[in-house]
């Protein structure tokens, strides 16, 4: 977890990035990454919202809600 809420200096991640990634480690994503490889992981995960998902990035951003309508998204 410590591994997470680190972030690289000037290069802040956004309050949806984070959710995403706390949400990621809650649910157990996480578990099988080794501490090494986990800042890897991270990066490609965000990689992938911001691409994937970035109007529901954008929706958390702009709202600050991460709820169960949001998580079924």
């Amino acid at each position: 977890m410590t591994e997470l809420l680190k972030q690289k200096q000037y290069a802040p991640m956004s309050v949806a990035q984070q959710s995403l990634v706390l949400y990621a480690a809650e649910r157990g994503y996480l578990e099988d990454v080794e501490v090494a490889k986990v800042v890897s992981f991270e990066a490609a995960l965000v990689a992938y919202a911001d691409r994937e998902h970035a109007e529901l990035l954008n929706h958390i951003n702009q709202t600050g809600n991460f709820n169960d309508e949001i998580e079924g998204s």
